[in-house]
């Protein structure tokens, strides 16, 4: 299919291309909407499920038409769920999908970094595929949520793809990316049974427009942010806002775990261990962090601890150890942050406490129970509740900056193609 334009230059319909003139199988797409595109350009989703229509209903005698043939299945297994042949038929052509009721978020991203709401994988890919399975294809079916809808136009998919356009984010650096593509790519798996390839389209020089292997993406962007002493030397120049960035992007690293353990080797953790906790490149990180902004090292460790309690990460008892040893001296010394990983997460503080020494855990368990209190009295003791205070006055500008720097990018980037298209190919790809 292909657009047709009109004397502007605006897409205005659309015309099916003859197979012997694509020269190629007709391709199924199924597309993830943004709210924001979904807010402003409904016309554009109508067009392009309207592409998957006409796809669908092409008499192609060249190439296979895997169009037709996914929205053949689709209708069995819609039929096979309990749905009516009726509405399994309006159904099975469904392919633009966005948040439920209004929602511009997966409601995933919580779930994901309490560790302890969730023991399966699967409990976090149903949520994402009950969030995210509104229809928003034409009219009369806009924001309509059916059961099974979404699942059925999945059943077959091989490849999920993110676009990117823009140099000021990455797969690690911001945490969208994990949230939408990863959970899209959870989805997919929970309702196939394996595990998709994954690929950014990366737009960023139209002049060499490329596809890159999600972990290849994630390689990449490590070595020359986090894992990168000149990267790391610039960004101790910095204040609060920088050690909070690192913070988040080691947080993004542990999502990708979660939603496609495929992507993050064992290394990667190993060298943010080296990095962060044995200071492999003597740039004195933990002082930095500890003048700075020692809550974001407390989410540094807490995130590896709780990748290795999660089993995403088969840290050494020695590596472990050690992180639980510097996680614990953080907190006796300005007392817990009171928020993000270890905020509420019992099974970590207990998996924590699980890897120091006696007197430590005791004193710990001590500092967590000042905090939990203090909190509960309203109290700005010198627990949590002070360097809660603190770590607010010093990151505050720099969570606005960034709060800021991320709607921006929700707002341009998932506007313009913050679009997961799965492309979903009736045969499977040769392992």
């Amino acid at each position: 299919v292909e657009p047709v334009r009109d004397a502007f230059g605006r897409v205005s319909d659309l015309k099916l291309i003859p197979s012997a003139e694509l020269g190629r199988p007709r391709i199924d797409v199924v597309v993830q909407t943004s709210g924001q595109l979904r807010d402003i350009a409904a016309s554009r989703l109508f067009l392009i499920n309207r592409a998957v229509e006409m796809a669908a209903a092409a008499k192609d005698d060249k190439f296979e038409n895997q169009v037709a043939a996914s929205v053949v299945e689709a209708e069995r297994v819609l039929t096979e769920k309990g749905v009516s042949p009726k509405d399994a038929r309006e159904m099975a052509s469904f392919r633009v999908f966005g948040g439920a009721n209004g929602m511009y978020g997966t409601g995933i991203q919580g779930m994901v970094e309490s560790g302890d709401r969730w023991e399966s994988e699967s409990e976090i890919a149903d949520t994402y595929l009950n969030n995210m399975g509104a229809f928003y294809g034409d009219e009369k079916h806009w924001e309509v949520f059916q059961k099974f809808a979404f699942e059925a136009a999945l059943n077959s998919t091989d490849v999920v793809v993110q676009p990117r356009q823009s140099n000021t984010w990455g797969a690690l650096s911001l945490d969208h990316v994990y949230e939408f593509m990863g959970g899209m790519n959870l989805a997919v798996r929970n309702v196939t049974g394996k595990d998709p390839d994954a690929y950014l389209s990366d737009y960023r020089n139209r002049n060499n427009m490329k596809m890159q292997e999600l972990k290849e993406a994630v390689g990449v962007e490590s070595r020359t942010t986090i894992l990168n002493p000149t990267y790391i030397k610039e960004k101790m120049k910095g204040g609060a806002s920088a050690a909070s960035e690192v913070a988040q992007t080691v947080t993004n690293t542990y999502g990708w775990n979660v939603m496609k353990p495929a992507a993050i080797d064992k290394e990667l953790w190993d060298n943010i261990y080296d990095v962060y906790v044995k200071d492999e490149y003597k740039l004195n990180v933990k002082d930095f962090f500890e003048k700075q902004n020692p809550a974001a090292l407390q989410e540094v460790t807490a995130v590896m601890m709780e990748t290795a309690r999660k089993g995403y990460w088969k840290a050494s008892p020695e590596q472990l150890s050690n992180i639980a040893k510097l996680h614990t001296d953080l907190v006796r010394q300005f007392g817990p942050s009171g928020s993000g990983f270890t905020g509420d997460n019992a099974k970590l503080q207990q998996f924590i406490a699980s890897q120091v020494d006696a007197q430590t855990a005791a004193n710990y368990n001590k500092e967590l129970k000042q905090m939990k209190q203090a909190t509960l009295d309203g109290e700005a003791t010198k627990g949590g509740m002070v360097l809660k205070k603190q770590s607010s006055d010093a990151v505050q500008g720099a969570q606005e900056e960034q709060n800021s720097l991320n709607g921006g990018l929700i707002a341009g980037i998932v506007l313009v193609a913050f679009v997961v298209m799965l492309l979903i190919l009736k045969k499977k790809r040769k392992k």
